[in-house]
Parts: C-alpha cells; sequence; structure tokens
C-alpha cells in the first residue's frame, strides 16, 4: 500500500500527474455500448450463458471474478471486449481507443456481430434501447458478482436500478492543462447529449414519465442523487474538484480482493490518515456524475447518453467527440450566451430534457443548433470525414424527436411488441 495522503496537495498532486503534459497525437476514442438482452416477451435473459460462446474463437482473453474465481465476467480481445454488467440482463461491448470514429464503428460491430450470432439461435434479442423494458429493477436481475451484493448492501434497493439501465458512453483522451475545462464543459453539456439521446421512457412495461428513466430516477428520486448528474455548481481548480468529491459519502472499501461497505465521508478519514491514493480512486470511480476524469485512461468519461437505436447507433460517440474537439469555444458560448446564472440555467434544462427530450423549452434561442454545429465543426477539423455520424443528431434536432420520444409515441400506439420490434437490433 502506498502511504497514507496527509494533505489534500498531496492527493491533487497525484491525481493530475495522472494525466500526460500533453497530447501524443489526434485525440483517440473509445466507446462503451451497453446493451440489454430480452427474450420474444421482452423479459431479460442471463447473458452470462452467451460467454462461452462468445470466447469460443479462441481470440479473446478471459477475466474472472476476483472472489469467486470461477465465475466468468470478461473477455477481452485487440479491438473490442465483453463484461457482465451490474444486471444480468445487460452486456457492454468496449472498444479500443481509437484513431478515429470510422476505427470505433468497425470494432463495435465486428463485437455486435459476434453478440448476435450467439443470442439468435436463442432467440435472445439484442435491444439499441437504453434500459430494460419489461423487467423491473429488481433482485433476480443483479449478477452475484461480490462487490455488486456488497453495493446492495450499501445502497439498498437503489442499486437494483443499475442493473436495468443500459448506457452508451464515450472515453476521449485529454491532457493535463486541459483539465478544469474539459470537466466543467462535459458536465455542462450533459442536457446537451440527453436532449438528443435520451432512449429509456419505458421500465418495467410503464411510461414512468422520463425521456431519460435511467437518468431521471438516479439524478433526482434517489438518495444518491447528488452522485448523478450535474453538480451543484462548477468546479473553480482540480483541488476544488477533489476536496467537493471528498465531501461525499465512502461506499465500498478494500479488504484483500473483497470490496465491502463503507460508511464515513472520505474527507474525515483523510484526517485520520487512513486512505491513500487508491482508496480515492475506488472512491471516485462510485460517484457517477455525467463526466468523469480518469486517471487510468488518461480520458474524459462522458455518460449520461442512453444506449441508441441500432441504424443510429454512432450517433452518441460523434457528440461526445465533437463537444470534447470543441470543448473551449463551446464553454465560451455558453456562458457569453446564458450569462453569470449559466451553471444554474443549464442545470434547469437538464430536469427539462430528462423529462420532455427535445420537446423541452431551451435555455435560448438556436442554442442546441449552435452547440451541435461546433461540435461537428470541430470533428469536421479533424479532416478524416467523421462528420457524417451527425446525420441522425441534425435529423432529430430538425423533427424535434430524439429516440426516447420515438419509443413513446410507438408504445402508446402499439404497446410493448412495438417498442421491442423498434428496439431490436438485427
Amino acid at each position: 500500500m502506498k502511504s497514507p495522503i496527509s494533505t489534500l496537495d498531496s492527493l491533487t498532486e497525484e491525481f493530475t500527474d495522472s494525466f500526460p503534459e500533453k497530447l501524443r497525437g489526434p485525440r483517440t476514442i473509445g466507446r462503451e455500448a451497453e446493451h440489454p438482452l430480452v427474450d420474444a416477451s421482452g423479459a431479460f435473459v442471463d447473458v452470462s450463458e452467451l460467454l462461452p460462446e462468445l470466447a469460443a474463437p479462441g481470440d479473446l482473453r478471459p477475466k474472472y471474478d476476483a472472489v469467486n474465481r470461477e465465475q466468468l465476467v470478461e473477455l477481452s480481445g485487440t479491438d473490442f471486449s465483453y463484461a457482465l454488467e451490474v444486471g444480468k440482463g445487460t452486456i457492454e461491448i468496449s472498444t479500443r481507443p481509437c484513431a478515429d470514429l470510422f476505427q470505433v464503428e468497425q470494432c463495435y460491430q465486428a463485437a455486435l456481430a459476434r453478440l448476435q450470432q450467439a443470442a439468435n439461435p436463442r432467440e435472445w434479442r439484442v435491444l439499441g434501447y437504453g434500459i430494460q423494458p419489461v423487467s423491473p429493477p429488481s433482485l433476480p436481475l443483479l449478477t452475484p458478482k461480490q462487490r455488486y451484493q456488497a453495493l446492495l448492501d450499501r445502497m439498498g434497493d437503489e442499486w437494483f436500478w443499475y442493473a436495468v439501465t443500459a448506457s452508451d458512453q464515450a472515453q476521449i483522451d485529454i491532457a493535463r492543462p486541459e483539465l478544469l475545462t474539459q470537466l466543467n464543459t462535459g458536465l455542462l453539456m450533459a442536457p446537451v447529449i440527453i436532449a438528443l439521446c435520451a432512449n429509456s421512457p419505458v421500465v418495467g412495461g410503464q411510461l414512468l414519465g422520463f425521456a431519460s428513466t435511467r437518468e431521471g430516477h438516479m439524478c433526482s428520486t434517489t438518495p444518491f442523487d447528488q452522485r448523478h448528474g450535474m453538480p451543484i455548481t462548477a468546479y473553480d481548480s482540480i483541488e476544488e474538484f477533489i476536496a467537493r468529491l471528498a465531501k461525499l459519502d465512502v461506499l465500498l472499501r478494500r479488504e484483500g480482493p473483497r470490496l465491502l461497505p463503507e460508511w464515513g465521508r472520505f474527507d474525515e478519514k483523510m484526517r485520520t490518515g487512513q486512505v491513500d491514493f487508491d482508496d480515492f480512486l475506488l472512491h471516485d470511480h462510485y460517484i457517477w456524475h455525467s463526466a468523469r476524469l480518469r486517471t487510468a485512461y488518461s480520458t474524459i468519461e462522458l455518460r449520461p447518453a442512453c444506449q441508441q437505436p441500432g441504424d443510429e447507433s454512432m450517433a452518441v460517440s460523434a457528440l461526445c467527440l465533437g463537444l470534447v474537439e470543441a470543448a473551449e469555444t463551446i464553454h465560451a458560448y455558453v456562458t457569453e450566451r446564458l450569462g453569470p446564472n449559466y451553471w444554474l440555467r443549464m442545470r434547469s434544462w437538464h430536469r427539462g430534457v430528462i423529462t420532455s427530450g427535445l420537446a423541452a423549452p431551451e435555455p435560448a434561442q438556436d442554442f442546441l443548433e449552435t452547440i451541435l454545429r461546433l461540435a461537428a465543426e470541430a470533428v469536421a477539423a479533424r479532416g478524416l470525414g467523421e462528420e457524417v455520424y451527425f446525420a441522425p443528431l441534425w435529423q432529430r434536432l430538425d423533427k424535434k424527436e430524439n429516440p426516447a420520444q420515438r419509443m413513446r409515441r410507438v408504445f402508446l400506439k402499439d404497446g410493448m411488441a412495438g417498442l421491442l420490434e423498434n428496439a431490436w437490433i438485427r
């Protein structure tokens, strides 16, 4: 174990030193795509049953649970990996860090095709949707990993919500001098991403009043809502960012290979010399704000998007890359256009898009169109032709209808059968 951290300064220094002084070249991007799998009725299925078949070609390395050494939890290869998620019915496809969006799509499609090949003989469906549509959050969905049980013990029934959600996240590399700008801009862009990419209106077979139920529940209706979405204010420095995270309650602690429930604030444990940097990283890992700085990869992780429809699958990756590439320009636009109360106004819009998607009033005229244009121009400036992936986003904005609004309309007309038909990735 490293020496205990005695000051906030030392913790901040070790955190920032995890990022390079400058980018090693054009930004790379990786995609983490979570997909619900269901049977013909829409009920969840146990995706762990597919892992032996996914591993059969022999090109993926197996990884087993740290406590239950017989439980296969991940398969990783050169271009992509599969991992079990909190929910038995959800699998995550992660690509390698890619030089461009075309490579991301190639890696993802190769993984998706293998997954579909394994699922089809069982008549299981891979969904391009942001939550389990039929099976409600409950114990039967929980993957039996030791740390998931520990989080259930710590968080109670709220942890079951993590067993049904399916997000589409991006990991984009950043450098040390831009940490604060990227973090604040990434958090500011949560309502932009949700407005364009929400896709989880139906859960447990019901409309619950959200376009993004995964964000709506976690950001507003749980005792742990301070760990989600947009913080109350922007950060003034990375040191302040670390200090504010440290004021949140600890959820887990390490005991050998096991993760066990823990109580008390992290900063209180710092004062008694009970923690080191690895303990802080564990604490940080279980804070799920919409944008996260990830020391393990030297990236920013943008996470509020639901999983997308299959024919528009790359929309989130393209949008996130553009928001990161244009972060400085976008941040300047937002603060100038919205004025001193820009963060409060964006938080208000955040609540609106979670409920209503693109039907929510924007904080200023042509606001979303301007940000989307800045993001698309930044991607086009890379000179690789990746801006083609913005087409579905422009279409959604033009129609004022995102995937969640479309799914809500389909569900009201054709019920669950219609939703499943539209969410199914063939």
